[in-house]
């Protein structure tokens, strides 16, 4: 099988379950890796065995290699879209994460630039790559739902602020900070279940949102919250509506003074699928649950599972358990060409080898605008205290980007690319 040579932008707590499936992938090669901290890139050159010739402080240097094929960005909120957009116009397709950006503005750049430039994108959207997402839409594709006309996308944690609730995992301040993380949970989190409801409804064009962002529980103590400020959101709730018809409810908190929820449905005129946990890690091999092959002994991070309550062929009502987790295992082990659809990482391979194409794969660009879109109308709403339309979304987005970064290795200017 074809080789991938992968160079990787940021060595932050994500690059590193990034590494790990791409250990799960030997036809992909890790040559190099950028980072400005010096530190946190001498330690993860160790811990890989990278020579030093292959880490780079500056990434802009770093792309003037010629045996790289694609880049990996793994850096923060705000830097997806500068950084992206410079390596695509650089010449690489480039694989980001999440989420796509924190503004519609910036997201639609990031789209369009890999229009013009004609290099391969993809967004890390975690929530498609399990037999839950890939199921219900062979579910809705069949008509099993009749025609689908509500919708609910509902999560909370009781408490998993970045970098307040969850210091040993995250502890990055620009994951509590809007200048660099531009929101909380509605685009932390948000950016998964939105996009995995959107895919699945087809993604519906947008009429209007009305939302509502809070910033409601308590911090540990006064003491705390003064040299700790929290600058972005712990909740996010919402109304939208669309062209079809369609009607979806909202909610995404990572901080509630009640139990953890995950309530997430679409009904229709014939049925209706419900399912409460979605894949937001970024499955089995990034946890190290499965091998290549089948188990490796150790638990699978979640376990996704997904129901219909409606009608079945002979008119009876029934309640059928998919039971999703349970056959992801399976076709791992008995059709291997379903891992495509099972791994971001793996997708992104197939889809830069066209053993997936523009029309087979999972277009993460496009689901993730869609969201974006969605987001930012949460934010919009909430601002102007009033619903707001997807045309005034559009026209009143601006740019969260940092495209000017000062570092130790001086300022790094990403708008002399635009």
């Amino acid at each position: 099988m074809q080789e991938i040579r992968v160079a990787i932008i940021g060595t932050g707590a994500i690059s590193n379950q990034h590494m790990k499936v791409w250990g799960h992938i030997p036809q992909v090669k890790v040559v190099a890796a950028a980072e400005i901290d010096a530190a946190k890139l001498k330690a993860w050159g160790e811990k890989y065995g990278f020579e030093e010739k292959d880490l780079y402080h500056d990434f802009r240097e770093m792309l003037k290699r010629d045996d790289i094929d694609a880049v990996d960005v793994c850096v923060h909120n705000n830097l997806h879209t500068p950084v992206s957009t410079y390596a695509l116009k650089a010449g690489y397709p480039c694989y980001s994460e999440k989420p796509m950006s924190a503004t519609y503005f910036d997201s639609k750049l990031l789209y369009d630039t890999a229009i013009a430039t004609g290099q391969k994108l993809a967004i890390q959207i975690s929530s498609l790559y399990s037999m839950q997402t890939y199921i219900a839409k062979k579910v809705i594709d069949a008509g099993k739902l009749g025609n689908i006309y509500h919708a609910r996308s509902a999560t909370a944690s009781r408490r998993r602020r970045n970098a307040v609730d969850r210091p040993a995992l995250f502890s990055s301040v620009s994951f509590r900070e809007r200048e660099m993380a531009g929101h909380g949970q509605i685009v932390d989190l948000g950016c998964y279940h939105f996009g995995q409801m959107l895919y699945l409804l087809g993604l519906p064009e947008l009429t209007c949102v009305l939302g509502k962002l809070h910033n409601g529980v308590e911090m540990p103590s006064e003491a705390w919250a003064a040299s700790h400020p929290m600058t972005v959101e712990d909740m996010g709730v919402g109304f939208a509506t669309f062209a079809n018809g369609l009607s979806l409810e909202i909610q995404e908190a990572s901080a509630i003074n009640k139990d953890d929820f995950n309530d997430h449905y679409i009904m229709g005129s014939k049925g209706g699928l419900t399912w409460g946990m979605t894949d937001d890690f970024g499955g089995d091999w990034s946890m190290g649950g499965m091998g290549p092959m089948g188990p490796t002994g150790l638990p699978g991070p979640l376990q996704p599972q997904l129901k219909y309550r409606g009608l079945d062929d002979f008119g009876f009502n029934v309640t059928i358990d998919f039971n999703a987790y349970e056959n992801q295992q399976d076709v791992r082990v008995y059709d291997p060409d379903m891992l495509q659809y099972l791994d971001n990482q793996m997708h992104w391979y197939n889809y830069l080898t066209s053993k997936l194409t523009d029309e087979t794969r999972y277009n993460t660009p496009l689901i993730g605008l869609n969201a974006s879109l969605l987001t930012e109308g949460l934010v919009l709403s909430s601002e102007l205290g009033r619903a707001v339309t997807a045309d005034e979304i559009k026209a009143m987005s601006k740019s969260m980007g940092i495209w000017k970064q000062e570092t130790p290795w001086g300022v790094f200017d990403y708008e002399a690319s635009l």
